[in-house]
């Protein structure tokens, strides 16, 4: 199932031989009065997608990133090393923020 929407927020990571691209679609109202998000996890060989929910947009939002993190993580490809983003082994998607910097800011010579 493709998005029928714009991404919200495109990832792509580097699994060595091809890419696998995370989309997480703007979070909206569920008919319960919560919110959800959908994300689509798309392998060179399938692609995956589903609604996660929240109570509000942002909560949802954190719930979809947290489930493609789980994907990613539990996959052959990020178990042997293979699946990078910006060629870290760091996903940069909850529950790993936080731990540690994934970027550094040049800081020019003193003069």
């Amino acid at each position: 199932m493709r998005h029928g929407r714009r991404a919200l927020r495109r990832a792509t990571f580097e699994p060595g031989d091809a890419e696998v691209v995370a989309r997480f679609s703007r979070p909206e109202p569920a008919p319960g009065g919560e919110y959800r998000c959908r994300w689509t996890l798309t392998w060179p060989d399938r692609e995956q997608s589903r609604d996660a929910p929240g109570i509000d947009g942002v909560l949802a939002l954190m719930h979809a990133m947290r489930s493609v993190h789980t994907e990613l993580a539990e996959s052959d490809a990020h178990r042997s090393g293979r699946l990078t983003f910006l060629h870290r082994a760091d996903l940069d998607l909850p529950p790993t923020w936080g731990f540690g910097l994934l970027y550094t800011m040049n800081v020019p010579p003193s003069e």
